[in-house]
């Protein structure tokens, strides 16, 4: 009896998306690529590789709904939700709403940060689709390399630098009293008072004490080293004096905002921005005054093994 061999389910023919350098140390663009149609697993392997690759890749003018957005950023690992004092999505409650507008005043934290670092298991990565941009202009993110970062210190203060813990809590940042306006305004159909918001401060640092991190840690897929410690949530360094603790972390944090090492991104509506925060800091420029802006952000799991 003749054998009848089963045809062999065809893979998704894919999408010739090419990459190119955004800036010499850090980011890539990502072009000819649709992220509303299908991918290939060959797209997935590029896209995951040009993400550990340059830190933070960029796709232009992407039209996504928000399945579309939680279905891409599973390409990179598991969608959750992992800063619950942000509003969410409804249908999609892996999906954040970052927004500046009359009504909901979050605009991000406005220094150099990691996403979530008060956290024992930050964020492997975050996915951000950009809804509104500012009418006037403004409203750029800047990312700089951490690996970059630590490349740049004098190898005996790098070797310094790597004995060393930081404490991480979520009120480290200088700029505190502003967190209670990142925080309010979520409360449906009530608009939150300063007083309502800084109580959330309060509460968060309550539910989140502060935890001890390396000042200097090693990716786990690059195998480079980099600075961990960043101006939103560190407080201080272990072991030192109180003055030697803000001056050696200043001289980090001056280290980091290094302009050779960052990629300011402008954003265009529909544009989408995904960065391993295993590996670079962000900062959020809030130029535009009251003028409406709002992003959706999906954060992935933290993987276990940095």
């Amino acid at each position: 009896m003749a054998v009848v061999l089963e045809k062999p389910v065809a893979e998704t023919t894919g999408q010739n998306l090419s990459i190119r350098p955004y800036k010499p140390l850090i980011g890539a663009v990502i072009e000819n690529v649709d992220l509303a149609k299908p991918l290939s697993d060959r797209n997935r392997q590029d896209l995951n590789r040009a993400l550990v690759e340059h830190g933070v890749i960029f796709i232009r003018n992407q039209a996504l709904n928000d399945a579309h957005h939680v279905e891409l950023a599973s390409i990179f690992g598991k969608p959750i939700r992992k800063n619950i004092y942000l509003p969410s999505v409804s249908e999609f409650p892996e999906i954040e709403v970052i927004a500046h507008d009359e009504h909901t005043k979050s605009g991000g934290t406005d220094n150099w940060h990691v996403d979530v670092s008060w956290q024992r298991e930050p964020p492997k990565a975050t996915v951000l689709h950009i809804k509104q941009v500012p009418a006037g202009g403004g409203g750029d993110t800047i990312w700089a390399s951490s690996s970059a970062a630590f490349d740049l210190l004098d190898p005996d203060l790098a070797r310094y630098f790597e004995k060393l813990t930081a404490v991480n809590t979520f009120i480290a940042s200088p700029k505190k009293a502003a967190l209670s306006d990142l925080l309010s305004g979520y409360a449906a159909g009530h608009r939150e008072t300063a007083e309502e918001g800084l109580a959330r401060v309060h509460e968060a640092n309550s539910r989140f004490p502060p935890i001890e991190v390396p000042v200097v840690k090693t990716h786990p897929e690059t195998g480079r080293k980099l600075i961990f410690v960043n101006e939103a949530h560190t407080s201080h360094l272990l072991g030192v004096s109180k003055t030697a603790s803000q001056s050696l972390l200043n001289y980090l944090y001056d280290v980091i905002k290094t302009p050779e090492i960052q990629a300011r991104f402008e954003w265009q509506e529909g544009d989408v921005a995904i960065w391993d925060n295993r590996q670079v800091q962000h900062y959020a420029v809030r130029d535009y005054g009251k003028a409406p802006r709002r992003i959706h952000r999906v954060t992935l799991e933290y993987d276990g093994v940095f």
